[in-house]
């Protein structure tokens, strides 16, 4: 069992709701992080998913497993689930439930209301418009500033949301993953090289990468791009790159479930996306000390401080992303720099840090929660009194 850290910690009892433990999601990922810190420092932690990969790492961190199965299009499952989900939360008397997917909140909204407990929601993916279901939870948590901004526009309350900047770097699950699945078969890549690691969905915006890099390395024969993930794409990518002419210098490696070491032998690391909440792989980017271009979009001129641990550049803009790249690999002392940068500060993406910031969110829950509770009993007693009053029996 891990040794617990040393900072005080209030312990609280904890159940999070998702889907599943499987790797290759980012939902998954940062839950599976939260339990695993939780459990470490002292809390009373329960996962419901239907299963997957860290299912023994949630057992090797004392992190109680319920398997439920959550799937949206089954909604007689989902209300089986949600009467099981009820009946735990009834019998354990957890002090919040947690659900990080849009199944998960619908069964945790109906399991908070059957049983009491609180339910707060973490908005991962606001783009997607099923996220609306998110606002279901007393808190929401937005995975960054710009995120809450962007669910304030969407109807969400002021009071209701908070944000909590995902933070991966050093979690337990990186090395799982790095003793359980990589630990014999890791990629070996060449310097120098530009690294991407994302799925292969034009989300992602591999396809601009690709193309900047045509452009940039016709003039830098020693580059090479490296890009760890798997997705819908990889076909159409790699018939890119061909018909560009560099497909011997762009090394697709599929997926890589821990990406830690892989961040440490890139020269340049790029994430290109049109859309990103909170990347993950931009905070163990920055953790690895990483030289860093990335879009300019949703959470991520955050994470990188608005442009000083990183070069932000347009989506969509393969021409602007170019000239970055040129930029960086002919600057020796820029991409040093650049480097320093994105290391120094970057203990802010430390996994331990989200411990007491969602311990935060849950006692403002169960605050709120206390509030509601006041306000309908204070209501009722007024009610009572003004029946006494006119000499009627109270209604319900």
């Amino acid at each position: 069992m891990p040794t617990p850290e040393s900072t005080p910690h209030a312990p609280m009892s904890v159940v999070h709701i998702v889907k599943h433990c499987g790797y290759g999601n980012g939902n998954v990922h940062v839950a599976v992080d939260l339990a695993c810190v939780q459990a470490r420092a002292g809390d009373d932690v329960t996962f419901v998913s239907n299963g997957g990969t860290f299912e023994p790492l949630l057992a090797q961190y004392g992190v109680r497993h319920l398997k439920l199965e959550q799937e949206q299009n089954k909604p007689l499952s989902l209300l089986r689930s949600a009467w099981k989900l009820a009946g735990f939360a009834r019998r354990r008397r957890p002090d919040v439930l947690h659900a990080h997917m849009m199944s998960s909140a619908l069964i945790g909204y109906a399991a908070s209301k059957l049983s009491g407990v609180p339910l707060v929601t973490t908005v991962h993916n606001s783009f997607d418009p099923h996220s609306r279901l998110m606002r279901l939870g007393r808190k929401v948590v937005a995975v960054s500033r710009a995120e809450e901004a962007s669910l304030l526009t969407q109807g969400y309350s002021e009071e209701q949301l908070v944000s909590v900047m995902n933070a991966p770097f050093n979690s337990p699950r990186e090395e799982f993953m790095r003793e359980t699945h990589m630990k014999d078969n890791y990629p070996v890549i060449e310097s120098p090289c530009i690294v991407a690691a994302n799925g292969l969905h034009r989300r992602k915006g591999v396809f601009d990468l690709i193309t900047a890099c045509a452009e940039v390395f016709p003039s830098q024969p020693e580059w090479k791009l490296y890009i760890a993930g798997e997705g819908p794409d990889r076909e159409a990518l790699e018939a890119l790159a061909k018909s560009l002419g560099i497909a011997q210098r762009v090394i697709f490696l599929g997926f890589v479930p821990a990406p830690g070491p892989l961040l440490k032998q890139a020269d340049i690391f790029v994430l290109a996306s049109y859309a990103d909440p909170c990347s993950l792989v931009i905070g163990e980017a920055r953790g690895a000390g990483c030289a860093i271009v990335a879009t300019s979009v949703g959470g991520t001129p955050e994470m990188l401080e608005f442009g000083r641990a990183g070069r932000l550049v347009s989506p969509g803009s393969p021409a602007e992303l170019a000239t970055e790249l040129q930029i960086l690999i002919t600057d020796d002392k820029a991409r040093t720099r650049l480097r320093a940068a994105s290391l120094q500060g970057s203990e802010i993406f430390n996994v331990q840090r989200l411990l007491e910031e969602y311990a935060t969110v849950y006692r403002a829950a169960g605050s709120a929660r206390q509030r509601s509770t006041v306000t309908k009993a204070s209501w009722n007693n007024k009610a009572i009194t003004s029946s006494k009053q006119q000499g009627e029996s109270p209604t319900w």
